[in-house]
């Protein structure tokens, strides 16, 4: 199930529901431009263990579909202006036949690869300095400041949460906030640093 509600992050219609918590201390914007168009099995289970890998650490990330389908589904706002965005900078990789290549990772705004150059980088062990934001020297350009942001994933995690528990009434909690507490709670004492960093 998934139902859209106000303030909601739009990754719940373009790439399903979030299945794991995503944890503050990843402060860096990750952005994934997948399919979800089996049709496209190699591209498809690409994208798959990318959004795989991505949700065993913990790390919240912006997806951006190129189903049209599945974008439909969703307002479509963020993925037209992530979209715009990286072909007005060039960013955009494209194979044979000018067919754009997925998956495509970017760690604010830098282009990281595919799902190769993603479990490069996390065998050795350089992956968490881009996603920590540990390198003062590193521009941060994110793609989609404000939107699809952690703190709409987490607000959605709890939604959903609450919402197997059986234990939502209507949007009331969601609108007074209620959620806020327990994902606190679930953050941990050695992340509160984080929470305090750059919104994404």
């Amino acid at each position: 199930r998934c139902d859209i509600v106000p303030g909601r992050s739009e990754s719940c219609a373009m790439y399903g529901s979030v299945r794991v918590q995503p944890d503050p201390k990843y402060i860096a914007e990750v952005v994934v431009l997948v399919t979800t168009l089996r049709a496209k099995r190699t591209e498809y289970n690409a994208c798959k263990r990318v959004k795989d890998l991505l949700e065993i650490k913990r790390v919240h990330f912006k997806p951006i579909d190129f189903n049209r389908d599945a974008r439909q589904a969703g307002s479509g706002e963020s993925e037209q202006i992530a979209i715009k965005r990286l072909l007005e900078q060039g960013k955009l990789k494209t194979g044979e036949n000018d067919e754009l290549i997925l998956p495509q990772v970017f760690i604010d705004g830098c282009a990281i690869g595919g799902i190769d150059d993603l479990q490069e980088k996390e065998d050795d062990d350089t992956l968490d300095a881009l996603l920590l934001r540990r390198d003062p020297t590193r521009k941060v350009d994110e793609i989609l400041p404000g939107m699809m942001t952690i703190e709409q994933a987490l607000q959605e995690f709890c939604i959903q949460g609450r919402e197997e528990e059986g234990d939502w009434d209507d949007d009331e909690d969601y609108e007074s906030g209620e959620c806020d507490e327990e994902e606190e709670e679930g953050v941990g004492g050695e992340h509160d640093a984080a929470v305090a960093g750059p919104v994404r």
